[in-house]
Protein backbone atom coordinates (compact mmCIF):
# COMPACT_ATOMS: atom_id res chain seq x y z
CA UNK A 1 0.00 0.00 0.00
CA UNK A 2 2.84 2.38 0.80
CA UNK A 3 4.44 1.67 -2.58
CA UNK A 4 1.14 2.29 -4.39
CA UNK A 5 0.81 5.54 -2.46
CA UNK A 6 4.23 6.71 -3.61
CA UNK A 7 3.51 5.77 -7.22
CA UNK A 8 0.29 7.80 -7.19
CA UNK A 9 1.51 10.67 -4.97
CA UNK A 10 -1.18 10.11 -2.37
CA UNK A 11 -0.95 12.00 0.90
CA UNK A 12 1.23 10.13 3.38
CA UNK A 13 -1.22 10.47 6.28
CA UNK A 14 -4.02 8.84 4.26
CA UNK A 15 -1.75 5.92 3.34
CA UNK A 16 -0.71 5.48 6.97
CA UNK A 17 -4.36 5.50 8.10
CA UNK A 18 -5.29 2.87 5.51
CA UNK A 19 -2.33 0.70 6.51
CA UNK A 20 -3.37 0.97 10.16
CA UNK A 21 -6.91 -0.12 9.29
CA UNK A 22 -5.57 -3.01 7.21
CA UNK A 23 -3.39 -4.08 10.15
CA UNK A 24 -6.43 -3.93 12.44
CA UNK A 25 -8.45 -6.10 10.05
CA UNK A 26 -5.68 -8.70 9.80
CA UNK A 27 -5.09 -8.80 13.56
CA UNK A 28 -8.79 -9.17 14.35
CA UNK A 29 -9.29 -11.82 11.68
CA UNK A 30 -6.36 -13.84 13.03
CA UNK A 31 -7.81 -13.64 16.53
CA UNK A 32 -11.26 -14.70 15.27
CA UNK A 33 -9.81 -17.75 13.52
CA UNK A 34 -7.98 -18.78 16.68
CA UNK A 35 -11.02 -18.32 18.92
CA UNK A 36 -13.89 -19.80 16.95
CA UNK A 37 -17.18 -20.13 18.79
CA UNK A 38 -19.05 -23.43 18.62
CA UNK A 39 -21.30 -23.90 15.62
CA UNK A 40 -24.86 -22.71 16.29
CA UNK A 41 -27.67 -25.16 15.56
CA UNK A 42 -30.61 -24.28 13.32
CA UNK A 43 -33.13 -25.93 15.67
CA UNK A 44 -31.66 -24.89 19.01
CA UNK A 45 -29.58 -21.71 18.88
CA UNK A 46 -30.77 -18.18 19.57
CA UNK A 47 -30.58 -15.31 17.13
CA UNK A 48 -27.78 -13.77 19.20
CA UNK A 49 -25.72 -16.97 19.02
CA UNK A 50 -25.96 -16.79 15.24
CA UNK A 51 -25.04 -13.10 15.26
CA UNK A 52 -21.92 -13.76 17.31
CA UNK A 53 -20.83 -16.85 15.36
CA UNK A 54 -19.56 -14.96 12.33
CA UNK A 55 -15.84 -15.42 11.74
CA UNK A 56 -15.37 -13.37 8.59
CA UNK A 57 -17.13 -10.33 7.17
CA UNK A 58 -17.73 -8.43 3.92
CA UNK A 59 -16.49 -10.62 1.07
CA UNK A 60 -14.81 -7.90 -1.02
CA UNK A 61 -13.76 -5.22 1.48
CA UNK A 62 -10.11 -5.40 2.65
CA UNK A 63 -10.96 -3.79 6.03
CA UNK A 64 -13.93 -6.07 6.64
CA UNK A 65 -12.68 -7.19 10.06
CA UNK A 66 -11.18 -3.90 11.25
CA UNK A 67 -11.96 -2.57 14.73
CA UNK A 68 -10.08 0.70 14.26
CA UNK A 69 -10.83 3.20 17.02
CA UNK A 70 -10.83 6.91 16.23
CA UNK A 71 -9.69 9.27 19.04
CA UNK A 72 -10.80 10.05 21.67
CA UNK A 73 -11.62 6.34 21.82
CA UNK A 74 -8.76 4.17 23.01
CA UNK A 75 -7.31 1.55 20.65
CA UNK A 76 -9.19 -1.75 20.71
CA UNK A 77 -7.11 -4.91 21.00
CA UNK A 78 -8.26 -8.06 19.15
CA UNK A 79 -8.84 -9.74 22.52
CA UNK A 80 -11.42 -7.12 23.60
CA UNK A 81 -14.83 -8.69 24.25
CA UNK A 82 -17.20 -6.64 22.11
CA UNK A 83 -20.12 -9.04 22.48
CA UNK A 84 -21.01 -8.41 26.16
CA UNK A 85 -20.86 -4.64 26.69
CA UNK A 86 -22.24 -2.98 29.80
CA UNK A 87 -24.03 0.10 28.53
CA UNK A 88 -23.48 3.42 30.26
CA UNK A 89 -25.80 6.43 30.48
CA UNK A 90 -25.63 10.20 30.16
CA UNK A 91 -28.20 12.86 30.98
CA UNK A 92 -28.62 15.38 28.15
CA UNK A 93 -30.63 18.62 28.12
CA UNK A 94 -33.84 18.14 26.11
CA UNK A 95 -33.15 21.23 24.05
CA UNK A 96 -29.92 19.58 22.81
CA UNK A 97 -31.72 16.58 21.27
CA UNK A 98 -34.14 15.75 18.51
CA UNK A 99 -36.37 12.96 19.81
CA UNK A 100 -38.65 10.86 17.59
CA UNK A 101 -41.44 8.58 18.85
CA UNK A 102 -41.97 7.29 22.40
CA UNK A 103 -38.25 7.11 23.06
CA UNK A 104 -38.28 7.49 26.84
CA UNK A 105 -41.40 5.38 27.41
CA UNK A 106 -39.86 2.44 25.54
CA UNK A 107 -36.65 2.77 27.56
CA UNK A 108 -38.35 2.74 30.98
CA UNK A 109 -37.56 -0.97 31.59
CA UNK A 110 -33.93 -0.22 30.75
CA UNK A 111 -33.84 2.65 33.23
CA UNK A 112 -35.46 0.50 35.94
CA UNK A 113 -32.96 -2.32 35.54
CA UNK A 114 -29.82 -0.12 35.45
CA UNK A 115 -27.32 -1.15 38.12
CA UNK A 116 -26.02 1.54 40.43
CA UNK A 117 -22.24 2.02 40.71
CA UNK A 118 -21.36 3.56 44.06
CA UNK A 119 -17.74 4.19 43.06
CA UNK A 120 -18.80 6.37 40.10
CA UNK A 121 -21.38 8.36 42.05
CA UNK A 122 -20.16 11.86 42.89
CA UNK A 123 -23.59 13.35 43.56
CA UNK A 124 -24.86 11.02 46.33
CA UNK A 125 -28.41 12.02 45.39
CA UNK A 126 -31.16 10.28 47.35
CA UNK A 127 -34.35 10.36 45.30
CA UNK A 128 -37.89 10.14 46.60
CA UNK A 129 -38.00 6.54 45.48
CA UNK A 130 -35.67 3.83 44.26
CA UNK A 131 -36.26 0.60 42.40
CA UNK A 132 -38.53 -2.04 43.91
CA UNK A 133 -35.55 -3.57 45.72
CA UNK A 134 -34.67 -0.21 47.26
CA UNK A 135 -31.63 0.39 45.04
CA UNK A 136 -31.04 3.85 43.51
CA UNK A 137 -33.13 4.66 40.44
CA UNK A 138 -31.44 6.31 37.48
CA UNK A 139 -34.23 8.82 36.77
CA UNK A 140 -33.90 10.20 40.31
CA UNK A 141 -30.49 11.49 39.25
CA UNK A 142 -31.86 13.81 36.56
CA UNK A 143 -34.32 16.64 36.14
CA UNK A 144 -36.90 14.69 34.15
CA UNK A 145 -38.62 17.77 32.77
CA UNK A 146 -35.38 19.18 31.38
CA UNK A 147 -33.15 16.15 30.70
CA UNK A 148 -33.26 12.91 28.69
CA UNK A 149 -31.28 9.85 29.72
CA UNK A 150 -29.37 8.42 26.75
CA UNK A 151 -27.77 4.94 26.69
CA UNK A 152 -24.15 4.95 25.52
CA UNK A 153 -21.87 2.15 24.33
CA UNK A 154 -19.12 1.86 26.99
CA UNK A 155 -16.28 2.14 24.48
CA UNK A 156 -17.90 5.24 23.00
CA UNK A 157 -18.33 7.16 26.28
CA UNK A 158 -15.04 9.14 25.93
CA UNK A 159 -16.22 10.58 22.62
CA UNK A 160 -19.59 11.62 24.07
CA UNK A 161 -18.02 13.34 27.07
CA UNK A 162 -15.44 15.18 24.96
CA UNK A 163 -17.74 16.34 22.15
CA UNK A 164 -20.77 17.14 24.34
CA UNK A 165 -19.57 18.84 27.57
CA UNK A 166 -23.19 19.34 28.63
CA UNK A 167 -23.68 15.54 28.84
CA UNK A 168 -23.65 14.33 32.46
CA UNK A 169 -22.36 10.78 32.95
CA UNK A 170 -24.55 8.81 35.34
CA UNK A 171 -23.29 6.15 37.80
CA UNK A 172 -25.33 3.32 36.25
CA UNK A 173 -24.78 0.52 33.75
CA UNK A 174 -26.79 -2.31 32.24
CA UNK A 175 -25.94 -5.67 30.62
CA UNK A 176 -26.37 -6.25 26.90
CA UNK A 177 -25.41 -8.64 24.09
CA UNK A 178 -24.00 -7.26 20.83
CA UNK A 179 -25.12 -8.29 17.37
CA UNK A 180 -22.81 -8.85 14.42
CA UNK A 181 -22.58 -5.13 13.70
CA UNK A 182 -21.23 -4.55 17.27
CA UNK A 183 -23.05 -1.23 17.66
CA UNK A 184 -26.52 -2.83 17.74
CA UNK A 185 -27.09 -4.39 21.14
CA UNK A 186 -29.76 -6.47 22.86
CA UNK A 187 -30.14 -5.30 26.47
CA UNK A 188 -31.47 -8.01 28.77
CA UNK A 189 -34.00 -5.57 30.21
CA UNK A 190 -35.61 -4.86 26.83
CA UNK A 191 -35.74 -8.46 25.59
CA UNK A 192 -39.18 -9.22 27.15
CA UNK A 193 -40.58 -6.15 25.38
CA UNK A 194 -39.03 -6.90 21.97
CA UNK A 195 -36.56 -4.06 21.49
CA UNK A 196 -32.91 -3.69 20.50
CA UNK A 197 -30.75 -0.54 20.53
CA UNK A 198 -28.48 0.78 17.82
CA UNK A 199 -25.82 3.01 19.37
CA UNK A 200 -22.92 5.03 17.92
CA UNK A 201 -19.50 3.45 18.20
CA UNK A 202 -16.55 5.57 17.09
CA UNK A 203 -14.62 2.83 15.34
CA UNK A 204 -14.06 2.10 11.69
CA UNK A 205 -15.28 -1.23 10.35
CA UNK A 206 -14.85 -1.51 6.56
CA UNK A 207 -15.34 1.96 5.03
CA UNK A 208 -17.41 3.69 7.64
CA UNK A 209 -17.15 5.17 11.08
CA UNK A 210 -19.89 3.34 13.00
CA UNK A 211 -21.71 6.36 14.33
CA UNK A 212 -25.40 7.07 13.59
CA UNK A 213 -26.29 10.16 11.58
CA UNK A 214 -29.31 12.47 11.96
CA UNK A 215 -30.40 11.30 8.50
CA UNK A 216 -30.82 7.77 9.85
CA UNK A 217 -32.47 8.70 13.15
CA UNK A 218 -34.96 10.90 11.28
CA UNK A 219 -36.01 8.51 8.54
CA UNK A 220 -36.27 5.29 10.58
CA UNK A 221 -39.49 6.11 12.47
CA UNK A 222 -41.02 7.55 9.29
CA UNK A 223 -40.37 4.37 7.32
CA UNK A 224 -41.75 2.38 10.26
CA UNK A 225 -45.03 4.29 9.91
CA UNK A 226 -45.47 3.15 6.29
CA UNK A 227 -44.47 -0.50 6.69
CA UNK A 228 -48.01 -1.69 5.76
CA UNK A 229 -47.79 0.28 2.51
CA UNK A 230 -44.35 -1.17 1.72
CA UNK A 231 -45.81 -4.67 1.96
CA UNK A 232 -48.88 -3.91 -0.17
CA UNK A 233 -49.38 -6.08 -3.28
CA UNK A 234 -46.75 -8.61 -2.20
CA UNK A 235 -47.21 -11.72 -4.33
CA UNK A 236 -46.51 -14.05 -1.37
CA UNK A 237 -48.06 -12.96 1.95
CA UNK A 238 -45.60 -12.89 4.86
CA UNK A 239 -42.61 -13.57 2.63
CA UNK A 240 -41.11 -10.45 4.20
CA UNK A 241 -41.45 -9.16 7.73
CA UNK A 242 -39.89 -5.86 8.84
CA UNK A 243 -38.24 -4.96 12.14
CA UNK A 244 -39.28 -1.36 12.55
CA UNK A 245 -37.57 1.59 14.26
CA UNK A 246 -40.33 3.18 16.36
CA UNK A 247 -38.20 5.79 18.13
CA UNK A 248 -34.85 7.56 18.11
CA UNK A 249 -32.89 10.44 19.57
CA UNK A 250 -29.93 12.41 18.23
CA UNK A 251 -27.98 15.54 19.03
CA UNK A 252 -29.39 18.59 17.26
CA UNK A 253 -25.94 20.05 16.60
CA UNK A 254 -26.03 21.68 13.17
CA UNK A 255 -22.81 19.87 12.25
CA UNK A 256 -23.97 16.34 11.44
CA UNK A 257 -20.40 15.07 11.77
CA UNK A 258 -20.64 16.04 15.44
CA UNK A 259 -24.30 15.13 16.00
CA UNK A 260 -23.81 11.54 14.83
CA UNK A 261 -21.68 10.82 17.92
CA UNK A 262 -24.66 11.23 20.28
CA UNK A 263 -27.63 9.23 19.04
CA UNK A 264 -29.71 6.12 19.58
CA UNK A 265 -32.17 4.16 17.44
CA UNK A 266 -34.69 1.82 19.05
CA UNK A 267 -35.42 -1.23 16.91
CA UNK A 268 -37.99 -3.98 17.05
CA UNK A 269 -36.27 -7.28 17.81
CA UNK A 270 -36.58 -9.75 14.88
CA UNK A 271 -36.42 -12.78 17.18
CA UNK A 272 -39.25 -11.42 19.34
CA UNK A 273 -41.41 -10.86 16.24
CA UNK A 274 -40.80 -14.34 14.84
CA UNK A 275 -40.96 -16.35 18.07
CA UNK A 276 -44.72 -15.80 18.28
CA UNK A 277 -45.03 -17.25 14.76
CA UNK A 278 -43.26 -20.49 15.67
CA UNK A 279 -40.16 -19.38 13.77
CA UNK A 280 -36.46 -19.00 14.48
CA UNK A 281 -34.28 -16.34 12.86
CA UNK A 282 -30.78 -16.80 11.48
CA UNK A 283 -28.62 -13.95 10.23
CA UNK A 284 -27.95 -14.61 6.54
CA UNK A 285 -24.27 -13.67 6.93
CA UNK A 286 -23.81 -16.51 9.43
CA UNK A 287 -24.59 -19.18 6.82
CA UNK A 288 -21.64 -18.55 4.55
CA UNK A 289 -18.71 -18.96 6.92
CA UNK A 290 -16.39 -21.96 6.67
CA UNK A 291 -14.94 -24.49 9.07
CA UNK A 292 -11.21 -25.17 9.24
CA UNK A 293 -11.85 -28.09 6.88
CA UNK A 294 -13.43 -25.80 4.30
CA UNK A 295 -17.07 -26.82 4.69
CA UNK A 296 -19.58 -23.99 4.85
CA UNK A 297 -22.06 -23.51 7.69
CA UNK A 298 -25.07 -23.82 5.38
CA UNK A 299 -23.89 -27.16 4.02
CA UNK A 300 -23.20 -28.53 7.51
CA UNK A 301 -26.40 -27.32 9.16
CA UNK A 302 -28.82 -28.49 6.47
CA UNK A 303 -26.75 -31.64 5.69
CA UNK A 304 -26.44 -30.76 2.01
CA UNK A 305 -24.11 -33.62 1.19
CA UNK A 306 -24.97 -33.96 -2.52
CA UNK A 307 -24.94 -31.61 -5.49
CA UNK A 308 -28.69 -31.98 -5.96
CA UNK A 309 -29.45 -31.12 -2.31
CA UNK A 310 -27.34 -27.99 -2.58
CA UNK A 311 -28.99 -26.94 -5.84
CA UNK A 312 -32.49 -27.43 -4.42
CA UNK A 313 -31.56 -25.47 -1.29
CA UNK A 314 -30.31 -22.56 -3.43
CA UNK A 315 -33.50 -22.65 -5.49
CA UNK A 316 -35.67 -22.54 -2.36
CA UNK A 317 -33.58 -19.82 -0.71
CA UNK A 318 -33.50 -17.64 -3.84
CA UNK A 319 -37.23 -18.01 -4.43
CA UNK A 320 -37.95 -16.95 -0.84
CA UNK A 321 -35.41 -14.10 -1.05
CA UNK A 322 -36.89 -12.68 -4.25
CA UNK A 323 -40.47 -13.17 -3.00
CA UNK A 324 -39.46 -11.05 0.00
CA UNK A 325 -37.42 -8.23 -1.50
CA UNK A 326 -38.45 -7.75 -5.14
CA UNK A 327 -42.13 -6.72 -4.65
CA UNK A 328 -41.34 -3.47 -2.75
CA UNK A 329 -38.95 -2.56 -5.58
CA UNK A 330 -41.28 -3.44 -8.43
CA UNK A 331 -44.46 -2.11 -6.83
CA UNK A 332 -43.28 0.91 -4.86
CA UNK A 333 -39.77 1.96 -5.87
CA UNK A 334 -38.45 0.94 -2.43
CA UNK A 335 -35.28 -1.11 -1.94
CA UNK A 336 -34.04 -2.31 1.43
CA UNK A 337 -30.31 -2.47 2.06
CA UNK A 338 -30.73 -6.25 2.07
CA UNK A 339 -27.15 -7.39 2.42
CA UNK A 340 -26.50 -10.46 4.60
CA UNK A 341 -26.05 -8.45 7.82
CA UNK A 342 -29.51 -6.87 7.51
CA UNK A 343 -31.35 -9.94 6.18
CA UNK A 344 -32.43 -12.65 8.60
CA UNK A 345 -33.69 -16.01 7.44
CA UNK A 346 -36.93 -17.17 9.06
CA UNK A 347 -37.20 -20.92 9.54
CA UNK A 348 -39.80 -23.20 11.08
CA UNK A 349 -38.70 -23.71 14.69
CA UNK A 350 -39.48 -27.44 14.58
CA UNK A 351 -38.37 -28.49 11.09
CA UNK A 352 -35.85 -25.90 9.84
CA UNK A 353 -37.94 -25.27 6.71
CA UNK A 354 -37.33 -21.82 5.21
CA UNK A 355 -40.42 -19.64 5.71
CA UNK A 356 -39.19 -16.24 4.50
CA UNK A 357 -37.10 -13.29 5.64
CA UNK A 358 -37.18 -10.43 8.09
CA UNK A 359 -35.19 -7.26 7.37
CA UNK A 360 -33.80 -4.53 9.64
CA UNK A 361 -31.94 -1.20 9.37
CA UNK A 362 -33.38 1.70 7.37
CA UNK A 363 -30.29 3.92 7.22
CA UNK A 364 -29.21 2.61 3.81
CA UNK A 365 -32.51 2.04 1.98
CA UNK A 366 -33.28 3.69 -1.34
CA UNK A 367 -36.70 5.17 -2.06
CA UNK A 368 -37.88 6.80 -5.27
CA UNK A 369 -40.39 8.96 -3.46
CA UNK A 370 -42.44 9.92 -6.53
CA UNK A 371 -43.04 6.25 -7.34
CA UNK A 372 -43.75 5.43 -3.69
CA UNK A 373 -46.30 8.23 -3.35
CA UNK A 374 -47.98 7.22 -6.62
CA UNK A 375 -48.30 3.56 -5.61
CA UNK A 376 -49.23 3.96 -1.93
CA UNK A 377 -50.66 7.44 -1.55
CA UNK A 378 -48.13 8.02 1.24
CA UNK A 379 -45.02 10.16 1.50
CA UNK A 380 -41.79 9.54 3.42
CA UNK A 381 -40.20 12.70 4.79
CA UNK A 382 -36.40 12.87 4.75
CA UNK A 383 -33.83 15.43 5.76
CA UNK A 384 -32.10 17.30 2.90
CA UNK A 385 -29.23 15.40 1.25
CA UNK A 386 -30.39 12.07 2.66
CA UNK A 387 -28.74 9.15 0.87
CA UNK A 388 -32.03 7.22 1.15
CA UNK A 389 -33.65 9.57 -1.36
CA UNK A 390 -33.29 8.07 -4.86
CA UNK A 391 -33.30 10.74 -7.56
CA UNK A 392 -34.01 8.13 -10.26
CA UNK A 393 -35.33 4.57 -10.18
CA UNK A 394 -31.98 3.18 -11.32
CA UNK A 395 -30.55 3.99 -7.87
CA UNK A 396 -33.17 1.66 -6.37
CA UNK A 397 -32.34 -1.13 -8.83
CA UNK A 398 -28.61 -0.64 -8.33
CA UNK A 399 -28.80 -0.92 -4.53
CA UNK A 400 -30.90 -4.07 -4.85
CA UNK A 401 -28.39 -5.68 -7.21
CA UNK A 402 -25.46 -4.79 -4.96
CA UNK A 403 -27.05 -6.09 -1.76
CA UNK A 404 -29.00 -9.09 -3.07
CA UNK A 405 -26.73 -10.33 -5.87
CA UNK A 406 -23.19 -9.09 -5.23
CA UNK A 407 -23.30 -9.33 -1.43
CA UNK A 408 -25.83 -12.02 -0.53
CA UNK A 409 -26.40 -14.52 -3.35
CA UNK A 410 -22.83 -14.45 -4.64
CA UNK A 411 -21.60 -15.46 -1.20
CA UNK A 412 -24.25 -18.17 -0.84
CA UNK A 413 -23.67 -19.64 -4.31
CA UNK A 414 -20.00 -20.04 -3.44
CA UNK A 415 -20.77 -21.46 0.03
CA UNK A 416 -22.94 -24.11 -1.67
CA UNK A 417 -20.10 -24.92 -4.10
CA UNK A 418 -22.30 -24.05 -7.08
CA UNK A 419 -20.33 -21.09 -8.44
CA UNK A 420 -17.65 -22.82 -10.49
CA UNK A 421 -20.20 -25.22 -11.94
CA UNK A 422 -22.11 -22.19 -13.24
CA UNK A 423 -25.35 -23.94 -12.33
CA UNK A 424 -25.90 -21.75 -9.29
CA UNK A 425 -26.32 -18.66 -11.40
CA UNK A 426 -28.73 -20.45 -13.74
CA UNK A 427 -30.90 -21.08 -10.67
CA UNK A 428 -30.74 -17.41 -9.67
CA UNK A 429 -31.62 -16.20 -13.18
CA UNK A 430 -34.59 -18.55 -13.44
CA UNK A 431 -35.95 -17.39 -10.09
CA UNK A 432 -35.51 -13.74 -11.05
CA UNK A 433 -37.14 -14.15 -14.47
CA UNK A 434 -40.13 -15.93 -12.92
CA UNK A 435 -40.82 -12.83 -10.82
CA UNK A 436 -39.85 -9.87 -13.00
CA UNK A 437 -41.45 -9.47 -16.45
CA UNK A 438 -39.16 -9.22 -19.44
CA UNK A 439 -40.36 -5.68 -20.15
CA UNK A 440 -39.85 -4.35 -16.63
CA UNK A 441 -36.97 -1.85 -16.21
CA UNK A 442 -35.63 -3.88 -13.28
CA UNK A 443 -34.91 -6.74 -15.71
CA UNK A 444 -32.94 -4.36 -17.93
CA UNK A 445 -31.03 -2.91 -14.99
CA UNK A 446 -29.97 -6.31 -13.67
CA UNK A 447 -29.24 -7.79 -17.10
CA UNK A 448 -26.52 -5.38 -18.19
CA UNK A 449 -23.32 -6.93 -19.54
CA UNK A 450 -21.30 -5.21 -16.80
CA UNK A 451 -22.12 -3.87 -13.38
CA UNK A 452 -20.60 -1.40 -10.96
CA UNK A 453 -18.43 -2.74 -8.14
CA UNK A 454 -17.36 -0.37 -5.38
CA UNK A 455 -13.69 0.60 -5.32
CA UNK A 456 -13.26 0.59 -1.56
CA UNK A 457 -9.58 1.57 -1.32
CA UNK A 458 -9.95 4.41 -3.82
CA UNK A 459 -13.00 5.62 -1.92
CA UNK A 460 -11.02 5.64 1.32
CA UNK A 461 -8.19 7.54 -0.33
CA UNK A 462 -10.74 10.15 -1.36
CA UNK A 463 -12.33 10.19 2.10
CA UNK A 464 -15.70 8.89 0.87
CA UNK A 465 -18.27 6.68 2.59
CA UNK A 466 -21.64 8.22 1.60
CA UNK A 467 -20.48 8.72 -2.00
CA UNK A 468 -19.03 5.99 -4.16
CA UNK A 469 -16.43 5.26 -6.82
CA UNK A 470 -17.07 2.28 -9.09
CA UNK A 471 -15.34 0.04 -11.58
CA UNK A 472 -17.25 -1.88 -14.25
CA UNK A 473 -16.99 -5.66 -13.85
CA UNK A 474 -18.66 -8.52 -15.76
CA UNK A 475 -22.17 -9.26 -14.50
CA UNK A 476 -21.86 -12.32 -12.24
CA UNK A 477 -25.47 -13.26 -13.00
CA UNK A 478 -24.22 -14.61 -16.33
CA UNK A 479 -21.33 -16.65 -14.96
CA UNK A 480 -21.45 -19.98 -16.82
CA UNK A 481 -18.73 -21.94 -15.05
CA UNK A 482 -14.97 -22.03 -14.74
CA UNK A 483 -14.43 -23.01 -18.37
CA UNK A 484 -16.60 -20.31 -19.96
CA UNK A 485 -16.61 -17.47 -17.45
CA UNK A 486 -19.27 -14.77 -17.90
CA UNK A 487 -21.32 -15.40 -21.05
CA UNK A 488 -23.50 -12.49 -22.12
CA UNK A 489 -25.41 -13.84 -25.12
CA UNK A 490 -26.88 -11.87 -28.06
CA UNK A 491 -30.38 -12.99 -27.02
CA UNK A 492 -29.94 -11.36 -23.62
CA UNK A 493 -28.70 -8.17 -25.25
CA UNK A 494 -31.69 -8.22 -27.62
CA UNK A 495 -34.06 -8.73 -24.70
CA UNK A 496 -32.53 -5.76 -22.89
CA UNK A 497 -32.89 -3.61 -26.00
CA UNK A 498 -36.52 -4.62 -26.31
CA UNK A 499 -37.05 -3.70 -22.69
CA UNK A 500 -35.69 -0.22 -23.36
CA UNK A 501 -38.02 0.35 -26.28
CA UNK A 502 -41.01 -0.91 -24.29
CA UNK A 503 -40.37 0.55 -20.85
CA UNK A 504 -38.45 3.67 -21.75
CA UNK A 505 -35.59 5.16 -19.79
CA UNK A 506 -34.71 3.56 -16.44
CA UNK A 507 -35.16 6.84 -14.62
Amino acid sequence: MEIVGKWNSYEADKIQAICAELDSSIENQTCAYKNRRPDPDILASTATEWEQSIIEGHATHPMYRARYAIPPLSPISPETDLFQPRLGFVAVPRDRLRVEGNFEDILLPLYSSADYDLHRDTSKICGDRGNEDGSPYILDYVNRSEQVVMPVHPLHMPAVLELFPFAQQLPFSVAAEAQASLRTVCPEALAPFGYNLKLPLGIKVSSALRTISPWSTFVGPRITEVIPEILQRASVPDALLIAGEPASAVSNDIDFDVAKYLSCVIRNDPEYICRARGERVILAAALTGYSDSGTSVVVRQWKLDTYEKRRLFLQNYTDKLFDAFLPPIVNHGFAFESHPQNSLLRIDAATGEIKGFIVRDFGGVKVHRETFARSTGKTIDMLPDSCTDAAVMYEVYDLAYHTLVQCQLHRLVRALDLHYYGSGWAVVRESFENRVPETHPLRLAWYQATFDLKCFITMKLDGLYRDYIYKKVPNVLFYAGEEHGVVYSPSIAASAAACVSTAGDLS
